[in-house]
């Protein structure tokens, strides 16, 4: 296989989640905590090395709450909780990532586009794990897995951000994985 490289450019903005709690005052670390990690797996399809939060989230309308989300592969991720509305003991909120980034389910559709472009038949699979950062030289690797079962790695890289597009280049290892 011959070594295959592209720009892709891929439009990426921060995600934002509603989540609800009950409880007087504050929505609880803890809650916050545990859906900040499953927006987390739900984007990346990676479980959360750890996610800490600062304190409770005030149910207060406007009242925000800094967490830091760190991946399996040690990077960090910061996060922010805010409420966005309040009925009785029941405060509702967004959770919105600070950083740009490409989710693995868009890198994996434009590698296999990109491939079939340039072999000329579709793979069987491509997967990609991990958010793809907005920030110059960040990285994921995904696997194409071709008809015959060989299988592929790929490097996806940032090279650049222009407001909210994440561009990235896609490079094929020069040897098939053993």
């Amino acid at each position: 296989m011959r070594k295959l490289a592209a720009v892709i450019a891929v439009v990426s903005v921060p995600i934002l989640l509603a989540g609800c709690s009950s409880g007087p005052g504050s929505v609880s670390k803890s809650d916050v905590e545990t859906k900040m990690s499953g927006l987390f797996h739900d984007r990346s399809h990676e479980d959360a090395k750890s996610v800490v939060c600062d304190g409770d989230l005030k149910a207060e309308v406007d009242a925000t709450q800094k967490c830091t989300v760190t991946s399996a592969d040690g990077q960090t991720w910061m996060t922010t909780a805010k409420v966005t509305k309040v009925d009785g003991d029941t405060a509702s909120y967004d959770i919105e990532f600070s950083d740009k980034f490409v989710s693995p389910d868009d890198i994996a559709g434009n590698v296999a586009k990109f491939y079939t472009e340039k072999v000329g038949t579709a793979p069987k699979s491509t997967s990609c794990n991990g958010l793809l950062r907005g920030a110059t030289g960040a990285t994921v690797r995904c696997v194409i897995t071709e008809s015959d079962s060989t299988r592929w790695g790929v490097t996806v890289t940032t090279t650049n951000v222009e407001g909210d597009t994440v561009n990235y280049d896609i490079l094929v290892d020069d040897q098939p994985m053993g």
